[in-house]
């Protein structure tokens, strides 16, 4: 059985995004905007169809572990 993750929205095109895959096989998307402000989500709701924060950019999108 294949388990389709949902469309992260915005975060698949904003700088602060990036891909995390779990050695579980999961995938989720952290916000590096985090880092600098630990009231932002660490790990939005997806799919994320506003934010103020959005830059667009590529996507670190490898195999990052957590």
């Amino acid at each position: 059985m294949t388990v389709v993750s949902p469309s992260p929205g915005l975060c698949a095109r904003c700088v602060s995004a990036r891909r995390v895959d779990s050695a579980r096989g999961s995938t989720f998307w952290r916000c590096a905007e985090h880092d600098h402000d630990p009231s932002w989500p660490k790990y939005p709701r997806l799919p994320v169809l506003r934010c103020a924060r959005f830059v667009a950019g590529e996507v670190s999108a490898g195999p990052a572990q957590e």
